[in-house]
């Protein structure tokens, strides 16, 4: 018998499954944030020009589907490992889409890039992808 964190076990059920012991190594890492700010700066992009369209309210439901997108491409580009590390990537590339939004459309009329920032959606995206990555 071998104490476990629930309890006294046998050897052989107190072995830890594969699934509990994978880390993210460096590799998938790297992949995972290539993915989400290459999918954030496509949705960066794409904001720019469909932001100034006046989407109004309708802009939270595109950001829905942004930190959706993302965190799935996060997720996948880490071989589907779920954990914290894997979720703050993905809400920083769903930010990060938010963000070149500004810069794209700050580029293109003139001023300060913050000005252009859509805060709400950002925030929305950003939780959204968390969600979905952990």
């Amino acid at each position: 018998m071998v104490p476990a964190p629930v309890g006294i076990k046998c050897r052989e059920c107190a072995r830890m499954p594969r699934s509990a012991r994978v880390t993210l190594r460096p590799q998938k890492a790297a992949r995972a944030i290539g993915a989400a700010f290459g999918v954030g700066s496509a949705f960066g992009v794409l904001l720019a020009f469909a932001g100034g369209a006046g989407l109004g309210f309708f802009t939270l439901i595109i950001a829905y589907f942004v930190g959706l997108l993302t965190g799935r491409a996060t997720l996948r580009a880490a071989g589907y490992y779920r954990s914290e590390s894997t979720a703050w990537i993905a809400a920083a590339g769903a930010g990060w889409g938010y963000v070149c939004a500004g810069i794209v459309i700050a580029a293109e009329v003139g001023g300060d890039p913050r000005l252009y920032v859509q805060v709400l959606g950002l925030l929305v995206a950003a939780f959204f992808a968390y969600r979905e990555a952990s």
